[in-house]
């Protein structure tokens, strides 16, 4: 993991939206985080790229962190979501 300095360490980098997703659901859990732009806002204003940051939290929380972000991000992902079209039609 990258290091910000010697306490922070990176989570995750994506972009803004997701990034404001997981700090506010870090926050309501109690994990402190702390969010960087990637690109700096005159770039991302002329060429119109989506503004991508970085999320560090401190290295006493990684492992919880950790585990907030695999459940928020992997929520959109089960199979239960997505329910097979021929399960469904089965008479």
């Amino acid at each position: 993991m990258e290091n910000l300095d010697t306490d922070f360490v990176l989570l995750l980098e994506k972009e803004a939206i997701w990034v404001r997703m997981l700090e506010e659901v870090l926050k309501d859990n109690g994990v402190p985080c702390v969010s960087f732009p990637v690109l700096g806002a005159a770039f991302t204003l002329r060429t119109g790229l989506p503004d991508s940051l970085r999320l560090y939290v401190p290295a006493e929380h990684l492992q919880r962190a950790m585990e907030l972000r695999e459940e928020l991000f992997s929520a959109e992902f089960r199979d239960e979501d997505f329910p097979d079209p021929e399960e469904d039609s089965a008479v």
